[in-house]
């Protein structure tokens, strides 16, 4: 794993995306990703003025769809 992704996956423990713990690995991976995103010129502007229920359903949307990938392997 690179150091940018376990960094990623740091800042999204220490500052998730959707101001709550992981309940499971694949939100983990979710909040890297965002984490990693909200570390990028432009983008970090419009995902800080998404309200709260949003920032839930960001989430659990990428959650899924990472679950989903790793459990079919498409």
């Amino acid at each position: 794993m690179s150091d940018d992704a376990k960094f990623s996956i740091k800042m999204g423990m220490e500052y998730p995306y959707n101001e709550r713990e992981p309940i499971d690995n694949y939100e983990l991976a979710a909040l890297g990703i965002l984490a990693n995103l909200n570390d990028r010129r432009g983008i970090k502007q419009e995902l800080r003025n998404v309200d709260l229920d949003v920032r839930e359903e960001i989430v659990t949307s990428l959650a899924d769809i990472i679950r989903e990938a790793m459990i079919n392997k498409f």
